[in-house]
C-alpha cells in the first residue's frame, strides 16, 4: 500500500527511464533493454502520465532531460544499483554459492588425495563458501551430524550404514578390505602365516562400542564365526588411541589401510585373515537442505 500522492513504478519503468536517461536515444534505450522503440516510448509516456510530469524534451534531432527528469535519475539511479544488489546477492546464496559447510573428518585416519583435490577446487570454484573442517572420533562425528552442527563427515562406511536417516557416498574403493594389525614386536609377527586360532591368543584391542558399535561387533563376531569363543579384550576410547596401541605392541586390531598406523613400517597387517568390507565414505543427514552441501556433493560424485 503507498503512501497518499506517492505513484508507484515498477522496475520495468524504472529501468525504461533510466536507460533513457543515459542514453539520450531511443534507439540506444530500446537496443540497451530489448524493447521495440514503441514498446520504449509506451513505457515513458506511461511514467509522465503517472507522474503528472514531463521528464523528457523530445524534438525531431535530440532528447533532453527536464529538471524534474535530471532530479528523478539522480535519485532513482543509486535504489536501482542497490535493488540489483540486493536480488543478485538473494539469488547467490539462495544458489548456495555463499555461506559455510560444515565437515567433519575420522581422526587417526589419512585423508585420501582426491578428497584434498576435492576441498582445494571447491575453495576455488566457490571462494564466497568458508569451509570449516575439524576431526572427531566415530561417535563424535556421528553425534555432530544428527545434532546438525556437521553438514557432511568423512569416516568408515561400517560407522554409518544402519542409520536410516544418513545417506552414504563411497569416496574410496568399495572392496577396501579390513586388516588385522599387529605390533612387529611381538613374536607372532614373526611367524610366515597367522592364523585365527594363533591370533585370538594375543590381547584383542577394540574400539569402544560407545565410539563404534560396528567396530566392536565386526572384531568379535568375526572369533565367533571361527568358533572361537574366548579371547582377552581391551577397550580403546578411539581409533588414534587403538593405533597407538597396536604400535606399542599391547596387542592386535582391526584398521583400514587409511588407518595412519598401516603406513607404519612397525606394524605387520595380516591379510591371510579375510575379513570384510572397510572402505572410507561420505555421509549426511537426508534433508539436509544447506545449499552448499548440494553443491559439494554434486562436485565429489563427478571425482
Amino acid at each position: 500500500m503507498t503512501k497518499k500522492g506517492i505513484v508507484p513504478m515498477n522496475t520495468t519503468q524504472i529501468k525504461c527511464f533510466l536507460a533513457l536517461a543515459e542514453t539520450l536515444n531511443y534507439t540506444r534505450a530500446a537496443a540497451r533493454l530489448y524493447l521495440s522503440q514503441p514498446g520504449l516510448s509506451r513505457q515513458i509516456n506511461s511514467i509522465e502520465q503517472e507522474l503528472n510530469t514531463q521528464l523528457f524534451i523530445r524534438n525531431q534531432r535530440n532528447v533532453r532531460l527536464t529538471p524534474a527528469g535530471a532530479l528523478l535519475a539522480e535519485k532513482l539511479r543509486p535504489l536501482m544499483e542497490s535493488y540489483e544488489q540486493a536480488i543478485d546477492q538473494v539469488q547467490t546464496v539462495g544458489r548456495g554459492y555463499t555461506g559455510v559447510l560444515d565437515i567433519g573428518l575420522l581422526e587417526g585416519q589419512r585423508l585420501d588425495t582426491e578428497i584434498v583435490d576435492l576441498f582445494y577446487s571447491f575453495m576455488q570454484q566457490y571462494p564466497n563458501i568458508s569451509l570449516q573442517i575439524c576431526q572427531g572420533s566415530f561417535g563424535d562425528l556421528r553425534r555432530q551430524l544428527h545434532s546438525g552442527k556437521l553438514d557432511i563427515i568423512f569416516t568408515i562406511h561400517f560407522d554409518v550404514m544402519n542409520e536410516e536417516d544418513v545417506e552414504t557416498y563411497a569416496h574410496g574403493d568399495e572392496t577396501e578390505k579390513a586388516y588385522f594389525a599387529i605390533s612387529k614386536k611381538l613374536p607372532i609377527a614373526q611367524q610366515e602365516c597367522i592364523t585365527p586360532e594363533e591370533l585370538v591368543k594375543e590381547t584383542m584391542l577394540i574400539i569402544s562400542p560407545e565410539d563404534s558399535r560396528m567396530g566392536a561387533t565386526m572384531t568379535t563376531e568375526f572369533f565367533k564365526s571361527k568358533g572361537l569363543m574366548s579371547f582377552n579384550t581391551r577397550y580403546a576410547p578411539n581409533l588414534p588411541t587403538l593405533a597407538l596401541w597396536i604400535e606399542a605392541g599391547l596387542g592386535f586390531g582391526i584398521i583400514n589401510g587409511h588407518t595412519n598406523v598401516a603406513a607404519n613400517p612397525s606394524v605387520r597387517l595380516i591379510p591371510e585373515i579375510p575379513l570384510n568390507e572397510a572402505y572410507s565414505c561420505a555421509a549426511w543427514l537426508r534433508g539436509n537442505e544447506n545449499p552448499a552441501l548440494a553443491l559439494f556433493l554434486e562436485m565429489l560424485k563427478r571425482q
